[in-house]
């Protein structure tokens, strides 16, 4: 039995286009099924939950199967509500406008090739992050961030703009435009940064960190390149004691990972990351707000099963 979790909304119904395809797959091989359609993220936790419940499925040997129909937001989700994560097995059919955590596994947005997952059943793991802000926790697969990139993403969630360009196909300029404009509002903010037991690291003027389990976060940005979500480790990139031109300059770079080693750019890997600011900034899990914090702790936090 497989149970899939569809974000029928995901890039402007690029979710609902690719549901009616994978429909058609699932019938023609007559594949038992329960399809779960979400119009919350909300929605989205709960199915997960009632899906994973140990206490529900305890006399039940065959592992919770779940294929994911949407982009890293969705996804996000179902790993946070994951209950029985040592028996869950995830499959993903990207269908949002980031796909990070596909661009780094390879995984394909084409429903046939995610029905050949579902068939060869090849099982492969991944490290989960967990940030801790205040009371609140949240897992992580692709990346977390404070400052200005998860300004961008939270102004992103709610542009009118976002919705137009993805029905264009040109998703990703929304975070270009927003990522200019939140560079113009942009005011210092010094901090501290702690590695695992290390004495701390000072910037006077930080923008923004990155701490990545995957390459790529942003649609595409390889932040930081040699992060591996295999090896128990956070890799983390810092923009810190850097002008805003220049900060311009170096992250269209960013796409090929060109931006490591240029001055004011500050690349870092550890198991525990501690970040405390000046004021509170936004914070972001995988594209999704935690909300405005001054402190955030960052480790990793277990696997997620996936098929792949």
């Amino acid at each position: 039995m497989y149970h899939i979790i569809v974000n029928p909304s995901a890039k402007t119904g690029l979710g609902r286009t690719k549901w009616r395809e994978l429909k058609k797959i699932l019938e023609a091989e007559k594949l038992t099924y329960i399809v779960h359609f979400t119009k919350s993220a909300q929605d989205t936790c709960r199915y997960t939950r009632s899906i994973t419940d140990p206490c529900l499925y305890a006399h039940n040997a065959v592992p919770n199967q779940i294929l994911v129909l949407g982009g890293d937001g969705t996804l996000n989700c179902v790993i946070n509500s994951i209950l029985d994560p040592e028996h869950t097995y995830v499959t993903y059919l990207p269908a949002g406008t980031s796909n990070d955590f596909a661009r780094a596994l390879h995984i394909s947005d084409i429903p046939e090739d995610a029905m050949r997952t579902i068939r060869k059943k090849s099982e492969a793991q991944t490290d989960l992050g967990i940030v801790h802000c205040g009371h609140k926790k949240r897992k992580f697969a692709v990346s977390s961030g404070i400052g200005y990139d998860a300004s961008i993403c939270e102004e992103a969630l709610r542009s009118p703009a976002k919705k137009v360009l993805n029905r264009l196909g040109l998703g990703k300029l929304t975070y270009v435009s927003i990522a200019l404009k939140q560079l113009l509002l942009l005011k210092p903010v010094s901090c501290d940064l702690y590695l695992d037991d290390k004495p701390p690291v000072h910037f006077h003027h930080f923008m923004f960190a990155a701490i990545m389990q995957q390459p790529y976060e942003g649609g595409g940005f390889k932040f930081c390149p040699k992060a591996d979500a295999t090896d128990g480790m956070l890799d983390i990139c810092v923009a810190g004691n850097v002008s805003k031109f220049r900060v311009l300059l170096l992250i269209p770079l960013a796409v090929f990972g060109g931006h490591v080693g240029h001055r004011g750019i500050h690349s870092y890997r550890a198991k525990s990351i501690r970040i405390v600011t000046s004021r509170p900034l936004c914070i972001h899990t995988d594209g999704e707000i935690m909300g405005h914090y001054k402190e955030l702790t960052a480790t990793t936090d277990g696997r997620l099963r996936y098929y792949q």
